[in-house]
């Protein structure tokens, strides 16, 4: 569970275990509210992570490569999202 922004670095630790493989890449689409949409984190086999947006306003085109500092500070934003995943997958 992500309660403080240090716990968010054993949540990508452990990525893999609360996300989905589509056989490249784990990722975790979690629904944004302004604009209404999803934005999908990725997680490829080198370590390196990436996003991607699509909303009723635009999407992304490519997967943009993101550094850890910025994916923390998202994370934080979505950490009820997240929560939810993980009372998901751990029941």
């Amino acid at each position: 569970m992500i309660r403080r922004k240090r716990d968010i670095s054993g949540f990508l630790k452990n990525f893999e275990i609360y996300t989905n493989w589509d056989g490249a890449k784990y990722f975790l689409t979690l629904p944004t509210v302004k604009p209404k949409g999803n934005l999908t984190i990725m997680k490829y086999h080198d370590g390196k992570f990436s996003y991607h947006r699509k909303n009723e306003l635009y999407w992304d085109i490519d997967e943009i490569q993101i550094e850890r500092e910025m994916l923390t500070d998202i994370l934080w934003g979505f950490r009820k999202a997240i929560n939810e995943c993980i009372r998901e997958k751990v029941v």
